[in-house]
């Protein structure tokens, strides 16, 4: 009963319940039917099963309304393997300018767009290579808030129901002292992970990828890796 009434709660379920509404709605495209057409896996699908893609963006600022993406980024992981052999890294060009302050953190210069796709395109090609994955990012609320951003301006999208990991937060559920620092490359020194140069989309999703790894085995240890516990752990 105890068991039952916890499954009935959990955000997972919250999140089938949401897709199911998103594709009931009778203007939905066939582009986002085909994204969203498949259920979600169960609390007790074994990660080892699914796929994954982590996903980087980087910006000329935290404020969707205002700010550009700049690049993206993303690397799947299929049987808890991180395939670098497949990521994927893009500039983006929206008549935008590089902030000289951004350009410092990011090392994006503007003479780096000059090859780059539209805002359009790119976001086409990011939605293709989520199809059938589960989302992973480190402190995901920039990447959710410039997708409903985008989404809301170019389709007039108000919901848009991925499923959704966050490295940061599961940290947050792994730390009893809030006060600790949850940058990216201050998790990873806890996990004794490789230092790389951050502010660049790919290493970014590359290093969230690492460290995702990494905290499934300290979530799990030995045991069966279950989506329930460690979305749970997303959500809190």
């Amino acid at each position: 009963m105890i068991k039952q009434l916890f499954q009935h709660f959990h955000p997972l379920n919250k999140l089938e319940k949401q897709r199911k509404a998103f594709l009931a709605q009778n203007d939905i495209t066939p582009k986002w039917r085909a994204l969203f057409q498949q259920p979600y896996p169960k609390i007790s699908s074994d990660l080892t099963a699914l796929s994954f893609l982590v996903i980087d963006f980087e910006t000329t600022g935290l404020n969707s309304m205002m700010d550009n993406i700049l690049s993206v980024a993303a690397v799947p992981i299929d049987n808890l393997t991180l395939d670098i052999s497949k990521a994927w890294h893009q500039f983006v060009a929206e008549e935008q300018e590089v902030k000289k302050d951004t350009a410092v953190i990011n090392h994006i210069l503007p003479q780096m767009l000059n090859d780059a796709e539209t805002l359009d395109d790119t976001m086409n090609r990011l939605f293709e290579l989520i199809q059938g994955r589960i989302v992973i990012a480190h402190g995901s609320n920039i990447e959710k808030r410039f997708i409903l951003h985008y989404l809301k301006v170019r389709y007039n999208l108000t919901q848009f129901p991925l499923l959704w990991l966050d490295t940061l937060k599961i940290e947050r559920s792994l730390t009893q002292n809030q006060d600790n620092h949850y940058q990216l490359t201050h998790v990873r020194n806890k996990y004794h992970l490789p230092e790389y140069v951050g502010h660049n989309a790919l290493i970014d999703a590359i290093s969230a990828g690492e460290l995702f790894l990494a905290q499934l085995e300290n979530v799990f240890g030995q045991q069966k890796k279950i989506l329930g516990e460690i979305y749970r752990r997303s959500h809190e």
